[in-house]
């Protein structure tokens, strides 16, 4: 081997360097290959950590590469200061993306158990129907909810219970899928119809992600020169601010539209300039994002007669499926299939973006057996700012058939409806539609309308429509209504003149405030020949809702109440509630009571004389953030956490336990032999826990972890000292003073 090569060799080292990227520190150390001659080779797995795309540099993870023969890349090494200065050309920097929600991951939802009863009872004056009461009885653990709703009801011929639903539910977070047996309303899209049947359902269940944005969204991106600021604006509204590095980036999940719109990107340059790209974007709420699918699955008995029998179902099984899929950010296709015995129906559908046009939709299905016809569907919506559009169009060809025609609800042969609304600022909106409607056996409807919305001083507004009925004689109608907010209270007063006769109304309502108290409302009037009179009160509280109203109607008064509330069972504790339709909490303190709770910054109660507090209303598969009020704990109670993080399941509780540790505290009053303080700052030892206190003012100090019998040893500049003493707990929680006592000063052995 040569000499100068073997010196090259000898020379050749393993450094790492503090990498900076076109002058601007990363805060990063990598590992090089010093050639021993100022060169410097890196494996791809080290570029690629700084932010290079080694995929378009043809470099593989494990491969070590010379810097030199890089395109686009340049180095400036510094060996005395162990650092390397990299200068990237743009295009080799990997994409730099940003969640512009920012939203944080959710944590897993939190399987509770217990029982759940809501109820609503209403009693009346009137005597054909003056008792009813309706209730949900729900079971809910790990393994899912249970649930029946129906209604009981008293009158003079007879008493009587009828069942609406009964289901079992479970659900998975991670596939997204949802399986329930019992009573289920089949799936659906906007061209076909949805059935009740009891039996199983399976689908894909969005709802188990509430932060899935399943419709497409742009990506928003450009290049920055520098490091920068970026700031996306939509329609001249900021939607996101943030910092991105040099290099391209792209801004994901910016959402705050619906319809056309211009995105502006800016961005800075390297001389502090601002730059700016402006970007066209529609977004339908319709549409599916590429590769992303829904579907659902039923198969049972259709229901008959619902909410007036409780087990009456055809005999013979039916079965319903349903899917969309996006085959791309612009494109969703659908799909819809029925049958069931002496009949089958199946349809497709698609649903197209034309760019920054609009949405167009189109489907068309068929049915066979018992009811042979077609049905075809056409549509088109446009919005933006400015104005928008939606037409769509529905036709049913020869005997068409489906599930819900079995079930006696009559198709509709035609369909159609037109709406186009024109916002013309300050508050102020003109809307036009039209509506065709023709049902088997029915005669074709075709009503016209047109509307006026219109924002006057303060929170004032009126609203003018009027409408036509080209089908019937005298058809024809138009109606006027000012509304005035006036704080908690909204007053209304309405005039319309319809089919040659007059409509009068006026009305007020203060609606019960969140926190609870007490709301009420009034309204009077006259329709045809006839006047009305209705007036109520409201009390809102922890426990649940009262309504009581009054209303005559053509001379004839009558009277009623509402109760409505829950019953929750968890931790082998009952809790009243007002009515829970979806998650809660308990909270638990240990048995601490009257400790105030809040949920959104916002005071929910306190814990009753078992340390328990019921939070209704939260989010499930959501975060939802519990604190409690430390400040109201008793003295000698510490708290390992103050605030909990919780996700409850769909319909189901979950439990926000916060333990609270009794505490053997106290503060000492400790003096010298003179009967002066100890100086402040000195340090105390309790010699049977190992707990150290600090001497503070007036010679206080506070420990909080004391035996029966107790010794401290205090040491101060210049010396030490002890003292011993007696400790007794308070019955009442409070922080007992113990002293003044003497600390004898120990003499050095």
């Amino acid at each position: 081997m040569p000499a100068a090569a073997m010196m090259t060799q000898a020379r050749t080292q393993e450094v790492y360097l503090d990498v900076r990227l076109d002058g601007e520190p990363t805060g990063m150390l990598s590992r090089f290959r010093d050639s021993g001659d100022g060169r410097l080779y890196a494996r791809g797995q080290e570029l690629a950590a700084l932010g290079l795309d080694i995929g378009r540099m043809g470099v593989a993870p494990d491969q070590e590469v010379l810097l030199d023969v890089l395109p686009g890349l340049r180095y400036r090494y510094t060996p005395a200061l162990q650092e390397v200065d990299l200068s990237i050309a743009p295009a080799l920097r990997t994409t730099y993306r940003v969640d512009a929600r920012g939203m944080a991951p959710t944590p897993p939802a939190t399987p509770g158990r217990g029982l759940l009863l809501n109820y609503e009872i209403y009693a009346q004056t009137r005597r054909e129907s003056p008792l009813a009461a309706w209730s949900e009885q729900r079971y809910f653990d790990r393994r899912g909810v249970f649930s029946n709703t129906g209604t009981l009801h008293w009158n003079d011929q007879m008493n009587s219970y009828v069942r609406f639903d009964t289901n079992w539910t479970r659900s998975d977070p991670q596939t997204l899928r949802s399986l329930q047996l019992g009573d289920a309303i089949s799936s659906s899209l906007t061209w076909s119809r949805a059935v009740r049947l009891g039996g199983l359902q399976w689908r894909r269940n969005f709802n188990l992600r509430p932060d899935l944005i399943t419709f497409p969204i742009p990506a928003l991106g450009g290049t920055a020169a520098v490091p920068t600021a970026v700031d996306v604006y939509i329609n001249n509204v900021r939607r996101y601010t943030g910092n991105v590095p040099t290099g391209p980036f792209v801004l994901n999940d910016i959402t705050g539209i619906s319809g056309a719109g211009l995105a502006n990107v800016i961005t800075r340059d390297a001389l502090g300039r601002d730059v700016s790209t402006a970007i066209p974007i529609y977004i339908d709420t319709r549409l599916l994002a590429a590769d992303l699918s829904s579907y659902s699955v039923e198969l049972g008995f259709l229901r008959r007669n619902y909410g007036m029998r409780s087990f009456d179902y055809e005999r013979s099984p039916a079965a319903s499926a349903s899917g969309r899929y996006g085959l791309s950010d612009a494109w969703t296709v659908e799909g819809h299939a029925e049958a069931a015995s002496g009949l089958a129906n199946a349809g497709v559908g698609l649903l197209a973006r034309l760019g920054t046009a609009g949405v167009a939709n189109a489907s068309l299905s068929g049915s066979t057996g018992r009811q042979h016809g077609a049905q075809v569907g056409l549509g088109y919506q446009y919005l933006d700012e400015h104005y928008s559009l939606d037409i769509q169009a529905q036709r049913q060809l020869g005997d068409h058939g489906d599930l819900a025609s079995l079930g006696g609800a009559p198709g509709v042969r035609s369909n159609t409806r037109a709406t186009f609304s024109l916002p013309l600022g300050q508050g102020n909106t003109a809307s036009l539609s039209y509506i065709g409607l023709r049902y088997r056996g029915a005669d074709t409807a075709h009503v016209a309308s047109a509307s006026y919305l219109m924002s006057l001083a303060g929170q004032v507004v009126l609203s003018l429509s009027a409408f036509k009925d080209f089908s019937q004689n005298q058809g024809v109608g138009g109606f006027a209504n000012l509304s005035i907010a006036l704080g908690n209270i909204s007053a209304g007063m309405s005039v319309g003149r319809q089919n040659g006769e007059t409509q009068l109304g006026a009305s007020a309502v203060r609606p019960a405030d969140y926190g609870g108290g007490w709301g009420w409302g009034t309204q009077a009037g006259q329709a045809r020949s006839s006047r009305y009179g209705r007036a109520w009160g409201q009390y809102l509280g922890r426990y649940g809702e009262a309504i009581a109203t009054v209303e005559q109607y053509s001379g004839e008064t009558s009277a009623s109440l509402n109760l409505a509330g829950a019953v929750a069972l968890m931790q082998g504790t009952a809790m009243p509630a007002r009515r829970i339709h979806d998650g809660f909490a308990l909270v638990s303190t240990d048995g601490t009571p009257g400790i105030p709770v809040m949920h959104q910054n916002r005071v929910i109660g306190r814990t009753n004389a078992a340390g328990y507090l019921l939070v209704p209303e939260l989010n499930a598969y959501q975060r939802n953030d519990i604190e409690i009020d430390t400040l109201s704990l008793p003295a000698s109670a510490s708290i390992p956490v103050s605030s909990r993080t919780v996700v409850p399941q769909a319909r189901s509780g979950v439990l926000a336990h916060f333990p609270i540790l009794q505490q053997a505290a106290a503060v000492l009053l400790l003096a010298d032999e003179a009967g002066g303080p100890l100086p402040v700052g000195a340090h105390v030892l309790h010699e049977e826990s190992d707990e150290v206190g600090v001497v503070g003012y007036d010679s206080m100090t506070f420990l909080s972890r004391l035996s029966d019998r107790n010794v401290v040893v205090v040491t101060y500049e210049g010396g030490r000292c002890s003292a011993a003493f007696e400790y007794v707990r308070p019955d009442d929680g409070s922080l007992p003073t113990v002293g003044p006592m003497t600390c004898r000063k120990e003499t050095p052995e």
